[in-house]
């Protein structure tokens, strides 16, 4: 599980549709079907289910649902952990060169 996932969940959360989401990252449907397929075998679970209403599109399943919210909390985590960190390092210490 990685970001373009991550990203690709939240898409389909918010647009309900599998085929909108990845329209808006600018992904072809069969790869976001094919991404979402091989995620499913990898972790063993369900992320995408028929949408409960009348119309038709998908929602995440429940663990689909457990595991966004998982990682943006340790996404959160690590951001905050990071910026704390680099505040606690003195200016002076870097110093700042040309690669060459």
């Amino acid at each position: 599980m990685g970001n373009g996932m991550i990203r690709l969940l939240l898409e389909v959360r918010n647009l309900g549709s599998l085929k909108k989401a990845a329209e808006s990252l600018h992904m072809p449907y069969r790869g976001a079907w094919g991404r979402i397929k091989k995620a499913e075998e990898a972790l063993g679970i369900p992320l995408l289910e028929s949408s409960r209403q009348r119309q038709k599109g998908v929602e995440l399943t429940p663990s689909a649902l457990n595991l966004l919210d998982t990682f943006m909390q340790l996404d959160t985590m690590c951001h905050d952990f990071l910026l704390d960190r680099l505040g606690k390092v003195e200016s002076d210490t870097f110093i700042l060169s040309s690669v060459r």
